[in-house]
């Protein structure tokens, strides 16, 4: 394992910025212990500069930036870590200090991204990007192009962000790793992939997608980054294979996050490793696991709003609805989307829609069928817009089931057939057998 703190003080406690501390193979906790005591030595040497003095501008740019930073990839404190990051940038273009500049600029974009601002997020990447785009500095621009990536991905451009994706992929090819290690703090080549995993799974590209998650989890297991090897598994390997209908493969990637998670203190994702097992629980035995899903979303607390937890969210909803209590279902979905569409968080969107869908179909009111149906082809609209086949694949399932129903067998063949012949692998998971199966029903 391997980390680097820029520790900002001196012995003698006077601000001394540039001396570096990296640990090497070293448990998790030790790691965090040394984020909190770097965050209260920097804000100590902080307190004592006077803000008004001109002379000590660059100190308090420094020291502000390994603020951000501690806060960042401490426990707990990331929603404190913007403010550090908006005086760095301030202080940085007072300067004009570049290095400082793209350091605040990288951590405000995160730092939005985490608190569900992703448009800002998506900003501040875009301002990143045009910093470095004449650079000659590989790192620069792969940097540059990761966090667009993230950005577009989680506000649902899919077809762009994976464009940066396979950018960085290249460019990944010709720097070393142990440069990404120093220059980034973490390791970009995993991140990258299991991000790729991700986006080309709602590209359709099925089992490109689970043949990325097995390499990424052989890579992140070989770097020993307890973090990123919680990304791994919670980010790319749980979701993709429970999207993908293998819920074998979910609950033993499940197992396998909580596993870790309880050899390192990782609350968050501990937390959502409980809700994942608990859902995956809930598909194979019925309402088993519900109990189990709603309290690990109650222990998160505020960071149930974390775009990893989503999923949860909307499954949760769903399987409501399968136990027989779609009014607290929509009760849940409705209030996920108003989240969504109040944080532009777009890659999941088409996904709730269909959800809400099929809980109006299980309401007896009138006019109930005539709503889902407005849903599923909102549904189908976002999934195209996004270039995000499968989502709109499963829309356009639930609408074509909808209209056999109607005895309009015709107009739902025509409907499902094209969304279908556009998939070119991934014919053995959930999604394109039940797909298959409808269509060979309608003729």
């Amino acid at each position: 394992m391997r980390a680097s703190l820029d520790w900002a003080f001196s012995p003698n406690g006077d601000p001394q910025i540039g001396v570096s501390l990296t640990i090497a193979v070293v448990p998790l906790w030790i790691q965090l212990s040394l984020l909190h005591e770097c965050r209260d030595q920097v804000a100590r040497a902080l307190r004592s500069l006077d803000d008004s003095d001109p002379a000590t501008a660059h100190s308090r740019m420094q020291l502000s930036a390994a603020l951000g930073w501690s806060l960042m990839y401490g426990v707990g404190r990331a929603r404190e870590a913007g403010a550090a990051w908006v005086t760095t940038l301030e202080l940085a273009d007072r300067l004009d200090d570049r290095d400082y500049r793209l350091r605040a600029l990288w951590g405000l974009s995160i730092d939005q991204f985490n608190n569900g601002e992703f448009r800002t997020a998506l900003a501040y990447a875009r301002r990143f990007a045009d910093q470095v785009k004449d650079s000659d500095d590989a790192i620069e621009l792969i940097m540059g192009d990761r966090i667009l990536a993230t950005s577009l991905h989680y506000l649902g451009d899919q077809t762009s962000a994976r464009d940066h994706v396979d950018r960085v992929l290249a460019r990944l090819a010709d720097v070393r790793h142990q440069a990404q290690i120093v220059r980034l703090r973490f390791d970009m080549r995993v991140s990258t992939h299991y991000f790729q995993a991700r986006i080309l799974w709602l590209q359709g590209f099925v089992d490109e997608a689970l043949r990325v998650v097995e390499r990424t989890i052989d890579e992140g297991r070989a770097i020993q980054h307890a973090l990123t090897f919680c990304s791994v598994l919670g980010q790319a390997a749980c979701p993709i294979a429970f999207l993908a209908g293998d819920l074998d493969a979910a609950a033993r990637y499940g197992a396998m996050l909580l596993e870790h998670t309880e050899r390192h203190p990782i609350r968050l994702w501990h937390l959502w490793a409980c809700g994942f097992d608990a859902l995956v629980t809930t598909k194979r035995a019925g309402a088993g696991g519900l109990e189990a899903l709603h309290r690990a979303l109650k222990d998160a607390g505020d960071a149930s709003f974390l775009p990893r937890f989503l999923l949860l969210h909307g499954e949760l909803a769903a399987c409501l609805g399968e136990a027989g209590d779609a009014r607290q279902g929509l009760a849940l979905v409705d209030e996920t989307l108003a989240r969504c569409e109040a944080r532009d968080e777009g890659w999941y969107l088409a996904e709730l829609l269909r959800i809400k869908g099929e809980l109006l179909l299980t309401q007896a009111e009138q006019g109930a069928a005539i709503t889902a149906k407005e849903h599923f082809r909102r549904a189908l609209e976002r999934a195209r817009q996004q270039g995000a086949l499968s989502w709109e694949l499963r829309a356009a399932t639930s609408l074509a089931r909808l209209q056999r129903e109607e005895d309009r067998a015709a107009e739902a063949a025509a409907l499902l057939q094209p969304v279908y012949d556009r998939f070119t692998e991934g014919f053995g998971t959930a999604d394109l057998k039940a797909a298959k199966a409808l269509l060979d029903a309608l003729r």
